[in-house]
């Protein structure tokens, strides 16, 4: 297969605008962009910076909702799942002139006490609803597995087969999996569900690399800078899956989400060094990919 393309989702230049990202991507050679709903204009109307991505040549990848799960997680957003449903399929509609590869949801974490049956079914429902809506505009819906241990209260599926079970009871032909690196790196039988599953995988993934003493659930590196094994892992979506774009998705606390400022911050970098740095570790990476066993 053809080496997938690199972009940069926007939450890796946190504090730059929309039009700074635009700016800072193309420079670097990027032909990519993955969209974050919070960086586009307050007031609903996009079509300036849609004809400013036009223009810039970047294609969008993989697009974030404000609210992207049907229960909530710790970003703003309502309690009620069908009121976090609503404005999901609010953005789906609000993402489909971007034409992107895949919008992320999460199933996010029922209250405590809440009946799994019913848990379950509110999700499946939730993601079918999106799903429908995502299929009127031609858009794929990726639901992401997250890390068991450092996002164990985000979600309900922290694995490719967990992740495969609830599409299956979605039962919804636009729904894949948005694989990401930093979660499914040390799930087990990794290399092996990522081959068998390969063809449910959605075509813009997530890529960064895991610090080895990881300081909070904000605390990526840059491919090639942590302890993954982005060649073994990329050997297998090589193989199996075929995606089209690698998305670099990197957070880096600073103190916009907690209390601690790590001062080695990723989001206290110049862009443009931040960029360079980890499309050369995903290049090396991708270039010593190893075939699965």
């Amino acid at each position: 297969m053809a080496k997938p393309k690199f972009s940069v989702s926007q939450i890796t230049t946190f504090h730059q605008t929309f039009d700074e990202d635009l700016a800072s991507y193309t420079a670097a050679g990027v032909e990519g962009v993955g969209v974050w709903e919070f960086k586009l204009p307050e007031d609903g109307d996009d079509a300036d910076v849609l004809a400013k991505l036009k223009a810039s040549g970047l294609r969008a990848t993989t697009c974030i909702p404000g609210t992207l799960s049907v229960y909530p997680v710790p970003f703003p957003g309502p309690d009620d799942p069908a009121e976090r449903v609503a404005e999901l399929c609010a953005a789906i509609r609000r993402f489909a002139p971007f034409e992107p590869e895949v919008v992320l949801c999460l199933p996010g974490a029922p209250p405590e006490g809440t009946d799994p049956a019913e848990s379950r079914r509110v999700i499946v429902e939730g993601f079918r609803q999106a799903a429908r809506v995502a299929a009127e505009h031609g858009l794929t819906l990726g639901i992401e597995p997250l890390h068991r241990r450092i996002y164990g209260t985000w979600t309900t599926v922290f694995s490719i087969p967990e992740t495969i079970d609830l599409m299956d009871e979605i039962d919804e032909p636009n729904v894949q999996l948005l694989y990401d690196v930093y979660h499914l790196h040390d799930t087990d039988d990794v290399i092996a569900d990522t081959v068998k599953y390969g063809s449910r995988i959605s075509p813009s993934i997530h890529i960064c690399d895991w610090r080895r003493e990881t300081r909070n659930d904000f605390d990526r590196v840059l491919p090639g800078d942590g302890i993954i094994d982005l060649p073994g892992i990329f050997g297998a979506l090589d193989a199996a899956a075929h995606p089209r774009w690698v998305d670099l998705e990197i957070f880096s606390d600073d103190g916009s989400f907690s209390e601690m400022d790590f001062e080695d911050s990723l989001w206290k970098l110049e862009p443009a060094d931040v960029i360079a740095r980890a499309k050369a570790g995903y290049d090396a990476a991708w270039a010593a990919r190893r075939p699965p066993a």
